[in-house]
C-alpha cells in the first residue's frame, strides 16, 4: 500500500468514525425535552430529520443548518 493510499486510507477512517460519533450524540437528542431543543435553536422534527440522512451523511451538519436558517419560524400564508 502506497503512502497516499494509507493516508486516504486514514483520513475516511477518521471522517467516519466522526460521522459514527455524532449520530449517536444526535440519536440521544431524542431524549432532550422540547424546551431543551428550544433553548439550542432546534425542534425535535430537526433532530428526526438530521437522522433520516443516509449513514454515511453527518447529521450534525443538518442540525447546523437548521438552527442557523433565517426562516425558520417563519409561516408561510
Amino acid at each position: 500500500m502506497s503512502k497516499f493510499n494509507a493516508t486516504a486510507l486514514l483520513a475516511w477512517s477518521v471522517a467516519a468514525l466522526g460521522t459514527w460519533r455524532n449520530r449517536r450524540v444526535v440519536a440521544d437528542m431524542r431524549d432532550f425535552d422540547d424546551a431543551q431543543l428550544a433553548d439550542i435553536g432546534l425542534s425535535r422534527r430537526d433532530v428526526e430529520i438530521a437522522l433520516q440522512a443516509p449513514i454515511s451523511t453527518d447529521p450534525t451538519l443538518h442540525l447546523i443548518a437548521a438552527r442557523d436558517n433565517p426562516l425558520k419560524g417563519v409561516r408561510h400564508s
